[in-house]
């Protein structure tokens, strides 16, 4: 069956969108490869999940050639039993995908927070996630007996024990409450850290993307009445496999952003925190080691003793992270290595002319 009216669109979008995020995702990988703990877990769901994305694709594109996005008149009988079993399949991996996506955020969030509590809700939107997005895969296939007569009129339908439309409408009202959490989440968590103001106002902006998705999750609930309320299916349900690909490609995007801020940061030239190990001119001998930038009234100073190297004393000051870390020092962490937030102490050695040597 040639493609026609809506399913055409449906292959644009869903091809496109997951070009765009495999992109995203892709970069991703490879600065967090380069980092010194190289690739996380949460990199490895991330990178699962477009999988998934790109075998809803597939099937889809499938569903799609045999006459998705069209009206069931314009369809041979062969071709709408064929279009819609392909399209029960995406409807069942693309669950699985959204799930897979929360989970993503989620996990990358899970390296930001410090506090148990922030750990538990996270773990609590993650598991009820996707609790309902398996649910919600079984129920594709399991609302009625046998599944055949779902996609093929000749099989006599005994019961059906699922109410597919209820158990969407609960998943994606679900998803979109998550969508909405996660967007406003690293703001209480982030706000707090010892990171420069616009390098927070900056990735939680970015994390905030996610509000984008949810919007996505409210217009595809909106339309799933169409689930059980029409005779013309595939048609009817084409907008909302639309609005399920932006959704997922969103969420992926989104939760690939913040990790791409070093990519933008060099292109804009840079910041003070690549400053490292430099000697000031005019210091007679004074090497800094750490940030080269005036210091702050409120640092504080908790340590101070001597050494020697090379035939002279040195004072050793070691400064409190909690005023002197760097701007970017845990967005670096956060970003790019795959570790916690950490306190770090910033330690200067000074070294002073003031040692006579034998005659």
């Amino acid at each position: 069956m040639p493609l026609g009216n809506q399913g055409l669109v449906v292959i644009a979008v869903v091809c496109t969108e997951a070009i765009l995020a495999g992109g995203f995702i892709g970069t991703r990988v490879v600065i967090r490869t380069s980092s010194t703990k190289g690739i996380g877990i949460d990199d490895w769901v991330l990178m699962s999940t477009w999988i998934v994305q790109v075998a809803f694709v597939c099937a889809i594109t499938v569903s799609c050639h045999y006459g998705f996005g069209q009206h069931n008149t314009d369809l041979s009988k062969p071709d709408v039993r064929m279009a819609t079993k392909a399209e029960l399949v995406a409807q069942c991996i693309v669950s699985c995908a959204m799930g897979l996506s929360k989970a993503a955020v989620g996990m990358f969030l899970m390296r930001i927070v410090v506090q148990k509590w922030h750990k538990v809700v996270l773990w609590f939107w993650i598991s009820t996630m996707m609790g309902w997005s398996i649910l919600l895969s079984i129920t594709v296939f399991a609302q009625c007996v046998p599944f055949e007569s779902l996609y093929d009129e000749r099989v006599p339908r005994e019961y059906c024990s699922l109410d597919l439309t209820t158990i969407a409408y609960i998943m994606c009202s679900w998803s979109a409450a998550m969508d909405f959490f996660l967007a406003g989440f690293p703001w209480m968590v982030l706000w707090k850290l010892n990171m420069g103001k616009k390098e927070k106002v900056t990735i939680c902006v970015s994390l905030s993307l996610g509000i984008l998705a949810g919007i996505c999750g409210v217009v595809r609930t909106s339309g799933l009445y169409v689930l059980s309320h029409t005779e013309d299916y595939l048609f009817a349900t084409a907008e909302s496999v639309i609005w399920t690909s932006s959704e997922l490609t969103i969420t992926l995007i989104c939760v690939s952003v913040p990790v791409l801020r070093p990519i933008w940061v060099r292109l804009l030239g840079g910041t003070i925190s690549d400053r490292y190990y430099k000697q000031s001119e005019g210091s007679r001998g004074i090497v800094t080691i750490g940030r080269m930038r005036n210091p702050r009234p409120a640092d504080m100073e908790i340590g101070l003793g001597t050494i020697r190297h090379d035939g002279k004393n040195a004072n050793v000051t070691t400064i409190g992270a909690s005023r002197r870390n760097s701007d970017d020092g845990s967005e670096r962490t956060i970003l790019r290595d795959n570790q916690a937030i950490q306190r770090t102490r910033e330690v200067t050695v000074a070294y002073e002319d003031n040692y006579r040597g034998s005659d």
